[in-house]
């Protein structure tokens, strides 16, 4: 019995090699023989994928010798979708996720294809209560219009959440048979990994750089500043921070990770006067904003009385009223990252989920301040 999946396999393989001109015109393909023995796939499966490439006038079959490239096809266009958060935020701060975008739809229109681009949040929470609905809406909107695939940067884990309710959603976009890659962060809490192909950069790895860092200026008391939400990103950040302390020979204290509204003074302020770190982690360069405000404000000298470090590099980080040390996203990499992994995706559906990680880069700056002289380990 033929498999319609596998069969779809033997097509897209072979019309991609005709495509990309490895099966010349006029040259022969593998034998359906030789097809077989190579995929461990039924004969009648294989010929029922280059039925399909004769039908559309691309091969002519030529009995036991194997089939005739007549023809390249012509290049195949696609319409994609594309939710990201934080788009457009009201106080008119660069977003991340806005460069992601950007590079997506050029790499899109270098190849004639189409990208449809929606932003389900509202205002800068990502929280906020009713992003959930536009979630479904948009993606609703999506399945109609029949796109080939969707990026997809899910909505954060709240406490007790185990997954992201962006999931569902992801669900019935892959049962729609709409290709996703998720963008920045998993649908389920780290470090568990969904079925679904992945591509950010490499979050414990940044954390674990940031924390080396403030331990190479001599700082020993380092806290991570971290949303309530209990996204991926944040958690596999956090890891790194806590693995570097333990390597560096420092107390590995769970307990030093802070989570609540870092653009609320009332939660910043009073933390900062308990804790009395040398050093914070912040989440991202937009938070770190608020904290360095609310620590200047309370006479917290950056970095003389506190370092700060974050996450992004966006271009608001070196205008600060202290230049931010972060470790960057390369943007433009993500978004060709998972440009590429989205049309490997539709070539090749059966591939396993793949998880692209990029590097980070540390942009050292003034709010890390200078070195002095390392105490001994606690």
């Amino acid at each position: 019995m033929k498999s319609p999946k596998k069969a779809n396999l033997i097509y897209n393989y072979l019309r991609r090699h005709i495509e990309t001109g490895k099966y010349a015109i006029g040259k022969r393909i593998p034998t359906e023989r030789a097809l077989c023995a190579e995929f461990k796939i039924s004969r009648p499966t294989i010929t029922g994928a280059i039925h399909r490439l004769v039908d559309e006038g691309l091969l002519r079959r030529n009995g036991k010798a194997g089939s005739i490239v007549l023809a390249a096809p012509p290049p195949r266009t696609f319409t994609f979708g594309a939710i990201l958060l934080m788009l457009g935020r009201q106080q008119q701060v660069e977003s991340l996720f806005g460069f992601v975008g950007h590079e997506l739809a050029h790499r899109a229109g270098i190849d004639q294809n189409a990208l449809l681009l929606r932003d389900p949040s509202w205002g800068d929470d990502p929280n906020e209560p009713e992003i959930g609905t536009r979630y479904r809406e948009i993606a609703k909107q999506f399945i109609q219009r029949k796109v080939a695939g969707i990026f997809l940067m899910p909505q954060n884990i709240l406490p007790g959440q185990y997954v992201s309710a962006t999931a569902a959603i992801a669900e019935d976009l892959k049962a729609s048979g709409i290709a996703v890659v998720l963008i920045d962060s998993d649908l389920i809490r780290y470090p568990q990994r969904s079925t679904f192909d992945l591509v950010g950069i490499d979050n414990f790895s940044a954390g674990y750089t940031l924390t080396s860092h403030f331990i190479s200026l001599g700082c020993r008391k380092i806290d991570f500043f971290g949303n309530t939400a209990r996204h991926p990103t944040q958690q596999a950040r956090v890891s790194g921070y806590l693995q570097a302390l333990a390597d560096h020979g420092l107390p590995s204290d769970p307990a030093a990770v802070q989570y609540g509204n870092l653009h609320s003074e009332e939660f910043v302020i009073p933390t900062l006067r308990r804790r009395k770190p040398e050093a914070v982690l912040v989440l991202s360069d937009f938070r770190a904003a608020s904290v360095m405000r609310f620590a200047l404000q309370a006479g917290i000298k950056i970095p003389q009385n506190l370092r700060i470090g974050s996450f992004d590099d966006l271009p608001m980080a070196s205008h600060l009223s202290v230049p931010l040390t972060t470790v960057r996203q390369p943007a433009a990499g993500i978004g060709a990252a998972a440009y590429q992994i989205m049309l490997q995706r539709l070539a090749e559906p059966d591939l396993p989920p793949m998880h692209v990680q990029l590097s980070g880069e540390l942009i050292v700056r003034e709010s890390s301040g200078p070195g002095h002289a390392a105490a001994a380990p606690a």
